[in-house]
């Protein structure tokens, strides 16, 4: 029998601190406890253990704090975002029926040893699990410690027997604890000898033993004489150090491993957790069923129809075009199958007759009402293309504009059909836009996880637990119960985005928005290959030489692209002014240099270094690896990944091109418009500072840019107190600084060092700005405030925001809230209007019979490719719908370029 028993605190850690930040629908985080559930999940799965418990720390002191004032006393507190995850992790394992152990006086690790020793008095074996190496003491012959590590989402284990202890420490597991009374233990605060490290302490316990040999005789011992001094003057530490790193297998905890028998999970508890908590590949991994009582709409499988002859086929599309709308989903990668089902109800009165046999309960009798598809229980058709007559011709006019359909994400649908020569229209809902605007910060809009959230059904896969398809899974089956999951989500969402008045946002400007990007998408942008070439080749001489002129300075050639070598040259050997030293070594990221600059020219190098070389690989060589056969390069647009309603690019990533630097600009020179063709950049001029006058109605702002003065130049006037003819560039570029910064909430010491000055006088510029634009600081009071009351913030045309973070207990994390909640209602409505202005482009170009093509979209800048002859008339036509895509208290102001390459556009 196996008892498998999980250092809970430990776990956690590693999971919170290994798991990129993860949040529930209502703001808690999460990622603690996913990661948690996912490694607990894999060592069930492992070791198929007989029972199960978890051990926890509590809060009080322990036995170890009365013995030594300074036992964990630099350790910092359980950050707060942790913290909310503990107690709700306890409530699943309990809905789990896991059993937990924790004792107010006693550490987790004793109540794991005593827990391993009541094992072994039983005839058990025992499995501990832990992150930590502290456990490994208690590793005998029937207690293996398992040590968990987990990075960058991925978890691996090392398993340690008395056998893998002594390969690796060259020692017996009990030894351990006369190791960290020599070394100690930092983390501990564990105190050791003074000056004796790892390296010493292991070549002492693995040569002599333990404390009681060691001190049993210095002398007779071969021992360095600076060793052996530091041993004398530090035996009260290192056997201070021994009580404390003792793991106590005597705890006086009440426990039965009967009591810990694995058994069936609570289904309707855990199942509102994991809803709550947004888990719905956990819920489907655990095989949770909703609460009959709580689902909202009816969730058991469709009934799948195949159909097999074209006049089946006929007769489901005539059904089709005369239904409300149409559920449709299809295999988007190979187009092999599609799925339809009925919506609305025209769905409950029309009748249509299928010839096959399947659709109709009586084989004798192959009429198929809709009265009865409604009686018999919810009914998908599926078409496949090896088996369905006449799929392709089926499948063309499914997708056309005579059917209404719903779908999910269907601005790649609308891609892979302009890709393949299929013309699709007829869309009327997308349901991953629509729960993106009602969720815009949930991590994943995928069809089984929302339709799990609002509907309670979850699709089948069709795969393993890890979501892979298997050898025999059917893509049929996963698609048919796809369509019916949109067909749920139809009602549900449309209900909630009216409630929220999201749907204008929704109907107007994202789902028409959708077949703009697709077409955007396909046409792609041309890039000079060979120009490209030649510029990756003159990184590859330049980061060469920018290599040599570190290994100059620092007198040796090392790895550059080693933090931990890096650091060992700045810090140690040049002795340059070093931050606080980690496990790994020390920090070198841009932060650390940046407070380097000026202290020796190797960080100037350094940081050259680090750019061309990021330049090289992911634009110059990542971008010559995706261009096309036709010398495109063709990105994919993101709909709902940014909160603020931003779309984001992908794939290459062609929005993220370095603007200010001249390595951008070389970039931007590739970018081309093809033969005969131009391209028209348009960009909108200060328009996040444009609409924060127009929404905080500040008069000092609205007057400026009712003249048309310089911003900026009004800005640094009214800040440092002079004329406006006496402003100086140097004033002009902090007022600027200030600017931009108040529509993000900055801090008084971001800005010192946006601008290099003291947090002082940055916070005097700040101030002198908030009183001379009295508007805007009344606008920044309010806006929280609304915030704080509603839990939300809006853009312009409705677009929300939900702010958890506000009610936080957490500093920090109320003032990401407050500083979210200046900014998206400015950021947001600038990206409502750059997507306003896309669609009125695009059908402007489209109604004056124009062969100009929108090709690129950089938030507050869209790019046109056109015929030479047309450019002028472009530049006409983006100007007047930038600037008229909606009316402000100021101007709206785009400004036009026209050029060969993006380059000489911009």
């Amino acid at each position: 029998m196996k008892l498998l028993t999980i250092d809970g605190n430990s776990i956690i850690n590693r999971a919170f601190y290994g798991i990129r930040q993860l949040t529930a629908g209502d703001g808690t985080p999460t990622n603690a406890i996913y990661g948690f559930l996912t490694i607990l999940q894999k060592l069930i799965a492992d070791e198929t253990p007989d029972a199960l418990c978890v051990t926890f720390d509590l809060p009080a002191p322990t036995f170890r704090h009365e013995r030594y004032d300074g036992y964990k006393a630099h350790r910092k507190p359980m950050p707060d975002e942790l913290a909310v995850q503990l107690p709700i992790l306890k409530s699943i394992l309990d809905a789990m029926f896991i059993r937990r152990f924790e004792l107010s006086g006693w550490e987790a690790d004793d109540l794991l040893g005593t827990l391993a020793k009541r094992c072994e008095a039983e005839g058990w074996q025992c499995v501990i699990v832990t992150g930590d190496k502290d456990s490994l003491q208690l590793v005998t012959d029937h207690t293996r410690v398992k040590n968990v590590k987990t990075r960058m989402g991925q978890t691996e284990t090392i398993d340690y027997t008395p056998d893998v202890f002594i390969k690796e420490y060259g020692f017996k597991p009990e030894k351990m604890i006369d190791l960290k009374a020599l070394m100690g233990d930092s983390s501990d605060n564990i105190p050791g000898v003074a000056g004796i490290g790892e390296k010493t302490a292991l070549d002492l316990v693995s040569r002599i033993g333990g404390l009681d040999e060691i001190y049993s005789d210095l002398e007779g011992h071969d021992i360095k004489d600076t060793v052996r001094k530091k041993l004398e003057a530090g035996r009260e530490s290192a056997e201070l150090s021994f009580e404390l790193a003792t793991i106590r297998t005597d705890a006086p905890v009440e426990f039965s491993l009967n009591d810990c028998i694995c058994c069936e999970a609570d289904n309707n508890i855990l199942y509102d957790i994991f809803k709550r908590l947004g888990f719905a590949r956990l819920t489907k991994e655990f095989g949770l069923k909703p609460p009959a009582d709580a689902v909202p709409v009816a969730v058991s499988a469709p009934k799948i129809v195949e159909l097999k002859t074209a006049e089946d086929c006929s007769a489901m599309l005539e059904a089709a075009k005369v239904a409300g709308n149409v559920a449709v989903q299809l295999d988007a990668e190979y187009f092999d199958c599609i799925a339809m089902m009925l919506i609305g109800s025209d769905r409950r009165n029309s009748q249509f007759t299928i010839h096959n046999s399947q659709l109709s309960n009586n084989k004798q009798d192959a009429s198929f009402t809709q009265k009865e598809h409604s009686e018999q229980g919810e009914k998908v058709f599926l078409l496949r293309s090896e088996t369905t007559e006449g799929f392709d011709e089926t499948l063309a006019e499914l997708l056309g504009s005579s059917v209404k359909k719903v779908g999910h994400d269907i601005k790649d649908i609308k891609r892979t059909c302009l890709e393949r020569g299929l013309i699709t229209d007829g869309w009327i809902f997308d349901t991953a836009l629509a729960s993106y605007l009602i969720e815009p910060t949930d991590s994943n809009y995928a069809l089984h996880r929302i339709s799990e959230r609002y509907c309670g059904f979850i699709p089948d896969v069709g795969g393993d637990a890890s979501g892979q398809m298997t050898l025999h899974a059917d893509p049929g089956k996963t698609i048919a119960e796809e369509a019916f999951a949109i067909e749920l989500l139809f009602g549900v969402l449309t209900a909630k985005l009216k409630e929220l008045k999201l749907d204008d946002l929704f109907f107007n400007i994202e789902l028409p928005l959708c077949s703009i990007l697709a077409e955007m998408e396909q046409t792609g942008f041309l890039v000079d290959k060979e120009a490209l070439k030649l510029f990756s080749e003159s990184l590859t001489s330049s980061i060469a030489e920018t290599e040599t002129l570190i290994f100059q300075h620092s007198g040796e050639q090392f790895n550059i692209n080693s933090p931990k070598q890096l650091g060992v040259i700045l810090f140690d050997k040049l002795m340059l002014p070093a931050p606080k030293k980690t496990k790994t070594g020390y920090s070198t990221n841009i932060e650390v240099l940046d407070s380097l600059t000026g202290k020796h020219p190797i960080i100037a190098f350094i940081k050259d270094y680090r750019e061309l070389s990021k330049l090289k690989s992911t634009y110059a060589d990542g971008l010559l690896k995706v261009i096309g056969p036709d010398g495109r390069i063709r990105t994919h647009f993101q709909m709902t990944v940014t909160a603020t309603g931003r779309l984001s690019s992908t794939e290459p990533n062609l929005q993220n091109i370095p603007v200010r630097k001249k390595s951008g600009e070389e970039l931007r020179k590739m970018f081309v418009a093809g033969q005969g063709n131009v391209l028209v950049d348009a960009d909108y001029s200060q328009i996040e500072l444009r609409l924060l006058a127009h929404i905080a109605a500040d008069p000092v702002m609205l007057e400026a840019f009712g003249r048309g003065d310089d911003i900026h130049a009004v800005t640094a006037s009214q800040v440092f107190g002079v004329p406006l003819e006496e402003v100086t560039s140097v004033q002009r570029f902090r007022a600027k600084a200030v600017n931009f910064g108040i529509v993000y909430g900055i801090s008084a010491f971001s800005l010192a060092n946006d601008i290099g000055v003291t947090p002082k006088e940055a916070k005097e510029y700040i101030e002198s700005y908030l009183a001379n634009y009295a508007g805007v600081r009344e606008y920044m009071a309010r806006i929280v405030k609304n915030a704080n009351d509603l839990g939300y913030v809006t853009t312009l045309f409705g677009r929300r925001r939900f702010l958890p973070e506000l009610k936080s207990s957490n500093f920090n994390t109320r003032s990401f809230g407050e500083r979210v909640a200046l900014n998206m209602p400015i950021q947001g409505t600038a990206a409502d209007i750059i997507k306003i202005a896309m669609l009125n482009v695009a059908r402007r170009l489209k109604s004056e019979q124009m062969s100009a093509r929108l090709i690129m979209q950089v938030h507050d800048e869209l790019i046109v490719e056109c015929p030479e002859g047309e450019a002028e008339a472009v530049s006409q036509v983006l100007r007047e719908e930038m600037e008229n895509a909606a009316t402000l208290s100021v101007p709206l102001v785009a400004e036009t370029r026209t050029g060969k390459s993006w380059f000489e556009a911009k």
